[in-house]
């Protein structure tokens, strides 16, 4: 069986085995958004203040960096501890007879990833659809942009994180509770988000633009100033190239530590995943 195969066969297992409580999860986000943008109409009915222009370029700026936030932090959790689930029911000493572990984590990192972007898709379509509807705000100047923005830094984004919580989720010792471990990776996450919401409110400048190109801040960042700023387009594709390229290298990483820990009892630590990946014995 070939190596895209398999990691196909795992993306859908985990895709029907998430199904149920992805559909629920998205109905809820969906709602509460959705509702949110109501109880906003409610309260402005009659008066001639709705949002237009810039003003509304900014609201679906701030909702689009929120919506990113919350995305990478929670599919993130979701793949370590699925991971760490595994390991600690001992099923995966199945799984792995027949296959490898990097076909493992790729499957898993790719089901959950589609679920994620799905959400994304709809949250942002579902809000933006209740916005126009009734009427609290047109569709801003900027959404084809921000929206390619959105999407775009979010597949980066996760596959630059993905595979480092699919690491840290092997790495957990069976009675250890996996929301532990994603503490240090959820800083970092939370580093870019409001790095670039407190550069932006003193102006941005310098600080907001190096942020907007250093891969770990910059799936938060550069949307921000897409739908904010004007930026010019060899900024964008320096920003994408160079997380696209520390995502790949970070894949390969968390690949190697992901094997080294898995078939390990108790908590693993990073340098000894690391060699237990070549000395599997």
């Amino acid at each position: 069986m070939s190596r895209w195969r398999t990691v196909a066969l795992v993306m859908g297992r985990d895709l029907a085995a998430r199904r149920r409580a992805a559909l629920v999860a998205t109905g809820i986000t969906v709602g509460l958004a959705v509702a949110a943008i109501a109880v906003v109409a409610l309260t402005t009915e009659g008066s001639t203040r709705t949002m237009r222009g810039d003003e509304a370029d900014r609201v679906f700026g701030f909702f689009g960096v929120i919506m990113l936030m919350l995305a990478l932090v929670v599919t993130g959790q979701v793949i370590m501890e699925g991971v760490a689930e595994e390991k600690r029911s001992r099923v995966v000493e199945v799984v792995l007879g027949a296959v490898a572990p990097r076909d493992l984590m790729a499957g898993k990192v790719a089901a959950v990833g589609l679920i994620g972007l799905v959400e994304v898709v709809l949250l942002c379509g579902a809000v933006l659809a209740a916005g126009v509807v009734l009427d609290v705000f047109p569709l801003p100047k900027a959404t084809p942009g921000a929206l390619a923005a959105v999407l775009g830094f979010f597949v980066l984004g996760f596959a630059f994180y993905a595979a480092v919580y699919a690491a840290a989720g092997a790495m957990v010792a069976p009675h250890e509770n996996p929301a532990n471990a994603a503490v240090p990776l959820n800083l970092v996450v939370m580093i870019g988000y409001l790095g670039g919401f407190i550069a932006l409110d003193r102006g941005g400048g310098v600080f907001l633009s190096l942020l907007s190109l250093v891969p770990p801040t910059a799936p938060l960042t550069m949307p921000l100033r897409v739908v904010l700023q004007d930026v010019p387009g060899w900024e964008v594709a320096l920003s994408a190239g160079l997380l696209a390229g520390a995502a790949w290298g970070v894949v390969l990483l968390g690949g190697r530590l992901y094997t080294g820990a898995l078939m390990r009892g108790g908590k693993v630590r990073w340098r000894d995943a690391w060699r237990n990946a070549v000395h599997p014995g």
